[in-house]
Parts: structure tokens; sequence; C-alpha cells
């Protein structure tokens, strides 16, 4: 059953991260179908999904919501897909998947981030206002594990990126509404770089100003206060897949706010968010994914104010400068030990193929051929592929993100001296 009906200047936006991994995610049939179907007795205006790796699914999903959501949008990326889609009330006009510059690395395979081709899926709606609405659906880098943050630069580099695209469509006038699995927490340094150079509000910390200044004490918080008051998205004991995660793979075991939905406050205001999805499938008895929802309700402003030209903060811009450069010196170090792999597995290859012509018997032969190949093989996927080529790209990347960086920092300066003297 449909709620009462809103206005047609307010929107209902849904954000779920889906955890539609094929081969991996268990129920993961059953369960994409029982989300369709939830999505199809609801009344949003606009769904952002993430973790729908199969085309299949989403039709699926597609199919169950034409009803209501006619206009809708799967993004491919990569080998194995962006995972990201999008369903709307309003027609999507213009479309595209921009990929981010930095994404994991391949020799992490099991993680697969890099093989996916992570990115922000955009897409411009005509309201029938008149106006336009920017849409964005991205799901970042997870930090994985315990221990130090190896992909916390790239995090930051991706919310860099975003940050930007929302920037441009902010200042075009557009309704922006981004939303996704962005794996940072809120108040965070990545979090900042979004709201502050990208123009937009966290619709949570809008409907909860409060927690701007004063930020929950997750420790301290039932597991039911956690989702109600913290907006927690991930981790939650009330979720059904907590139970197959081990406290020995994360630092932080407890439930956290990882998705969100962000609004440009010149052209619209969040009158509530809350986290959604939370209940289980009766006939599976699991919950909808590993994460649950969060839902948004916006009010379009009738006449748009001009967004106010702020920027990051310097000591942000420093902290976030001091991590890059932090990683770039570790993986400088990474690709000089591969491509040295690959210098000295050259003469000893070449070394082994004249010797092997005075070696007997014909097993030893076959023995010494073996281990070359794998030699081979080692040297040109580490030391070629890993090293050389993968190492300059990620490095050449990380140099343009602290070229940006740079260039920012000394606008900061000038935006805070301008404006103190004003």
């Amino acid at each position: 059953m449909y709620p009462e009906k809103r206005g047609e200047m307010d929107l209902r936006v849904f954000s779920f991260n889906c955890w539609g991994l094929r081969f991996v995610s268990k129920y993961r049939t059953e369960r994409l179908k029982e989300i369709g179907k939830k999505l199809a007795d609801s009344d949003y205006d606009i769904v952002l999904l993430q973790e729908v790796w199969s085309i299949h699914d989403f039709n699926e999903i597609r199919s169950q919501v034409s009803g209501n959501l006619v206009y809708s949008r799967f993004f491919h990326s990569a080998a194995m897909g962006a995972g990201l889609a999008m369903l709307s009330r309003f027609p999507i006009i213009e479309s595209a998947m921009c990929k981010y510059p930095l994404n994991g690395r391949p020799q992490a395979f099991w993680r697969g981030d890099w093989y996916v081709g992570k990115g922000v899926a955009t897409a411009s709606l005509q309201h029938p206002s008149g106006k336009t609405i920017s849409l964005f659906n991205t799901h970042l880098h997870a930090p994985y594990g315990k221990g130090p943050d190896t992909y916390l630069c790239h995090r930051l580099s991706q919310a860099w990126f975003i940050s930007k695209l929302l920037r441009a469509a902010v200042q075009r006038g557009h309704i922006v509404v981004a939303a996704g699995d962005f794996n940072i927490q809120p108040l965070s340094v990545p979090h900042e770089i979004i709201t502050s150079y990208g123009l937009v509000q966290d619709a949570w910390l809008t409907v909860h100003p409060e927690q701007a200044t004063h930020p929950p004490n997750r420790y301290a918080m039932s597991d039911q206060e956690l989702v109600d008051i913290a907006g927690a998205t991930c981790d939650s004991r009330l979720n059904s897949w907590r139970e197959t995660i081990s406290s020995k793979d994360m630092d932080d075991f407890v439930a956290k706010r990882l998705d969100y939905v962000f609004h440009s406050p010149s052209t619209s205001t969040a009158t509530q968010s809350k986290v959604v999805f939370t209940d289980r499938i009766p006939q599976l008895d699991c919950s909808y994914s590993d994460h649950f929802g969060i839902e948004m309700d916006l009010k379009i402003l009738e006449q748009p104010v001009v967004p106010a030209e702020t920027r990051v903060r310097h000591t942000i811009i420093d902290d976030t400068l001091g991590i890059t450069y932090q990683y770039m010196a570790r993986e400088r170090l990474h690709m000089r030990l591969r491509i040295a792999e690959l210098l000295i597995s050259i003469p000893i290859i070449i070394g082994v193929h004249v010797a092997i012509v005075w070696c007997d018997p014909a097993w030893l032969k076959v023995i010494i051929l073996f281990f070359t190949v794998v030699i081979a093989v080692a040297a040109a996927v580490n030391g070629f592929c890993i090293g050389l080529l993968f190492g300059r790209w990620e490095f050449n990347g990380l140099l343009e993100f602290a070229a940006e960086l740079k260039e920012q920092k000394l606008l900061c300066k000038e935006y805070y001296i301008d404006h103190s003297s004003s």
C-alpha cells in the first residue's frame, strides 16, 4: 500500500547496498527478488542501488518496479561491472559512468575492487517542474580487515573525485542528490571533503543537526538506538548477516553509518532521513542484505539560493597530503622491488637456458625448464604488469591527486584571507 501522496516539489530517495555478489552472496537471487517486491510496494521517486553485479538481477528488480519507477539504468564498467544501478519516476535525459583514477590494486584480486572499475554513476533527470536533478551513485573502496588502512589514500582520492563532480553540478544550479555506500564514517576527512568542496550536505545531519557538533557515542548505545539515532547501516547486530562476520576481521566491530544520501542545500532541503529495510525476509529468515537501506525525503526549493563558495579546510588538505605522501613512499618502494625482480629474472632465465644444454639426465632438464617458466611468469606478472605498468599508473594518479590538493591549499589560503579581511 502506498503512503499518502506528496507534493510535486517533494522527493523520496532510497539508497541500498544489495550485496549481490555472484557465487559469494548467499540467497542472492532470492534476496534481490524480494528487494524488488518491496520496492514495488513503496513510493520512492528515485532508487539508487549498489552491488547489483548481475544484469539479470537488475532486470528482475526493474520488471517488478516498472509500474512506478518507469526509467532505469544499469551501469557497466571494467571486467566485472560497476555494480551500480538507478531507477527513477522521472525521465533520464543523460547518463555516464565516471571511473575513479585510483581504485585498489590488481594484486589484491580477492578484493575485486580494481577489476570492477568502481566509479561514479551519474544521470540527469527531468523533473516535472522543469528543473534538472543530477544524480550520483557510488561505492567507495572499503578499508578491509584490521590494522593499518592501506586503502585510505585511494578512498580519499575517490572522495575528492566525486566532490568535484558534485561541485560542478551544484554550480550549474541543479538539484543534486548523491548516494551510495561511501565506506566512510560521519565527520571523517573524506566526509568533510565531500560536504565542503562538493557544496552538499549530509541528509542525516540536516535532519539531525545536533550530531554535527555532538556525534552520538556508538559504544554506549543499544542495537536499536544505533540504527534509529546514529543511523547505522552496516555491521548491526540486528542484521542476520552480521553473524557471518568475525571480530577478527575488523578493528571497529560496532554498527556504523557507512551509507549516505547527500543533497545540495542551495536547491533543496532534507525533511526526513531514516534507516529502512531493517526487517527480515520471512520465508528466508534473513535480512535483505548485509547493509540496511537509507531513505531521505527532499523538499525542492521554489527559489534556489546562491551556493556558499566553501572550500576544504587547509588542515584537512594537510592531513590528506600527509597520508598521500606516506602512501606514495610505500608504493614507490614496492614498485622498485617489483621492477628489480623483473631485471634480475632476465639474466637468470637466459643463463638457465644456456646451462641446460650441458644438463643430464633428461628429467633434470624438464625440472629446470619448469622452474624457469615459473620465474618468467612471475617476472612478467609481478615485475612488468604490476610493478612497471600498474606501478607507474598508480603513481601518476597519486601525483595528480597531490598536485590538485596543493592547488586547493593555495586557493584555500587566499579564500580565507579574502573573507577574513571583508
